[in-house]
């Protein structure tokens, strides 16, 4: 399995977007959205903006589905996430004999069209986990820290135990919990979303 990490410059709720049913990424990162695989996991560290923590995670999930944005603004389950039923929408993005239409939303103006769709697809996440910008610390022991500020991404390799453990790691964090689009909240803290 792979896993994708980044750093999340700013925490406006569209990318990902945690509107229900499931935590989704159908904007922004490109690169991550072609190149992940149902079970990989993708991973956010806050960058200075968010958190003077270097080192903090802001969310993580597992690939569960992986979409065409085609497929994504005809799926039934998603309408919730469209501009006029969410305000901070991710599927934005509506097929046309033509191409794809950039339907009128307050996440991403028009220069974020090629961005958008070079990623060719939407990762939808299950399960999913919240931190936040006050995340926990990643312990170095599981090699996936990255430097601060930094706006690339990074794929790292795993294997099935270094996956458990991870894994344990994250479900024992303090956090908003994200699953089947069920939001449960750990510490009063309200569940938004990073991008």
């Amino acid at each position: 399995m792979n896993i994708y990490t980044y750093v999340i410059m700013t925490d406006r709720g569209s990318a990902p977007n945690y509107d229900p049913p499931f935590t989704t990424l159908a904007i922004c990162k490109p690169v991550i959205r072609r190149g992940a695989q149902l079970g990989d996991v993708v991973l956010a560290f806050t960058g200075s903006t968010l958190s003077p923590e270097p080192h903090s995670v802001c969310w993580a999930g597992v690939v569960a589905e992986k979409l065409t944005l085609e497929e994504y603004w005809n799926d039934r389950r998603f309408e919730g996430k469209k501009p006029n039923s969410s305000s901070t929408p991710d599927n934005i993005y509506q097929p046309k004999d033509y191409g794809l239409l950039q339907v009128s939303n307050n996440s991403h103006g028009p220069g974020a069209f090629t961005r958008d769709t070079s990623g060719q697809y939407v990762l939808i996440f299950n399960p999913s986990w919240y931190f936040g910008s006050g995340g926990p610390l990643m312990p170095a022991e599981f090699g996936l820290r990255m430097t601060s500020g930094r706006r690339a991404h990074r794929k790292s390799e795993f294997l099935p135990n270094q996956w458990m453990e991870l894994r344990t790691w994250l479900d024992n964090g303090e956090r908003s919990y994200v699953s089947m689009g069920a939001i449960s909240d750990s510490k009063t803290r309200r569940a938004r979303s990073c991008d």
